[in-house]
């Protein structure tokens, strides 16, 4: 099942004023998969991993490898009947299994749970049908046991989405349905938990100002969901991903639209409720996050925007603990284009993403950011040179350096 393909390396790097270097590693060409949407995960030797999305008309949907010598290998490609379109990132547990979500196809075409294994089977876990959840668009999250978490954009009771729970036998729960009203609607993003396990989220749509604004929750272990915040417009509109926790429980996150200049923003969350805008972004210094922030050892936030910056092909940020944004890298379409994923980090600070178009075939790009001012800090990452193993379940990489709120479960 293994397909090899050639890596193609672009000689030509971007720096920026910032000193920030970015370097194509590889660059997606309709074979070896098209659109990666998701962010990258890593195991303990360096071989980074993820998916395309692919094209809407003839596939290509697929999980891939890039190993450490550049050779990208397309691990899977999707079929329709095992699902197609994976939007989120993969996990992996201890044994290197791959676990992820594809947003259509499948039994039932409303998307599907899958499993990958290390000789390149693929399972399908569990097959949405719409009354149990519909388009699951988010990374899956897991507990010391190996259940798995997750939201599904559509379906359910409201088919306004839902929160589910499937566990190691294979049975699926339904924690929570959205209504699509004042408790919000569609959640798009991942999941993050709490030491009690309370799982914490964002929604698309619905909250308290506006049917189409979105909503950041919480769903406790009693499977009672509270809504922590509300956005507005002004405050932000239509987060598309999950949050970010620091040790004081403070939580941080992006909108794709909305805030000053209606380009999106990133706001914190603290522990009495308070929403405070971070970042308006203006289109000149970026525009449309949709992916996950990460953290460094000193606070510093970095993310992407989808769109805006110099050449309007989106760009890669970092901002400080004292509130100033710096545009680290602006892509255009040689380099890559859209980032829509989250970044991960190496031990040397070095930052990794992909792009859904651009690079040489315009079908998307694999890429390295260097010098971007990623303090690693002593300890980081864990716990060898790139693995960070989250929830007991033996991920490995599934967001290097993202701080999340401590769990009940311990580090496997």
């Amino acid at each position: 099942m293994r397909i090899a393909a050639t890596l193609v390396a672009l000689a030509m790097t971007i720096s920026t004023a910032q000193a920030a270097t970015l370097t194509t590693l590889a660059s997606f060409n309709g074979q070896n998969g098209v659109a990666p949407i998701g962010s990258l995960i890593a195991d303990a030797s360096g071989n980074l991993f993820g998916t395309t999305f692919g094209d809407p008309q003839f596939g290509f949907s697929t999980v891939f490898r890039l190993d450490t010598t550049g050779v990208l290998t397309p691990l899977v490609r999707f079929n329709r009947a095992n699902g197609i379109n994976p939007r989120g990132s993969l996990i992996a547990d201890a044994s290197g299994n791959l676990f992820g979500t594809t947003s259509n196809g499948g039994a039932f075409g409303a998307g599907t749970v899958f499993r990958l294994d290390r000789t390149g089977a693929l399972t399908t876990l569990v097959n949405f049908n719409r009354q149990n959840g519909g388009s699951p668009s988010g990374t899956l999250l897991a507990d010391a046991s190996g259940n798995l978490f997750g939201t599904t954009f559509l379906g359910g009771a409201s088919n306004a989405g839902t929160v589910f729970r499937l566990d190691r036998t294979g049975a699926l729960t339904t924690l929570f349905s959205f209504s699509g009203g004042t408790n919000g609607g569609n959640p798009g993003g991942s999941l993050i938990a709490d030491a009690s396990g309370n799982l914490f989220g964002t929604t698309f749509s619905g909250g308290a100002f506006n049917p189409f604004s979105g909503t950041v929750f919480r769903l406790d272990t009693t499977g009672t969901l509270t809504t922590l915040a509300s956005f507005s417009g002004q405050n932000g509109f239509r987060p598309q991903d999950g949050l970010l926790a620091d040790a004081s429980g403070n939580l941080f996150g992006t909108t794709s639209e909305g805030g000053a200049f209606g380009a999106g923003t990133v706001f914190r969350l603290d522990t009495t409720g308070m929403l405070t805008t971070l970042v308006s972004f203006n289109r000149q210094n970026g525009s449309t996050p949709f992916g996950n922030l990460i953290a460094d050892a000193s606070g510093n936030l970095f993310g992407t925007t989808v769109s805006g910056g110099a050449f309007a092909g989106g760009t890669v940020f970092r901002l400080d603990t004292a509130g100033a944004l710096t545009t680290l890298v602006n892509f255009n379409s040689q380099s890559g284009r859209n980032p829509f994923g989250s970044l991960i980090a190496d031990a040397s600070g070095n930052l990794f993403g992909t792009t859904a178009n651009g690079g040489a075939f315009g079908a998307g790009a694999i890429f390295r950011i260097s010098d971007a001012g990623f303090n690693v800090g002593a300890a980081v990452p864990e716990p060898s040179t790139w693995a960070m193993m989250l929830f007991g379940f033996g991920f490995v990489g599934t967001a290097l350096r993202r701080r999340q709120l401590q769990t009940a479960t311990a580090k496997a």
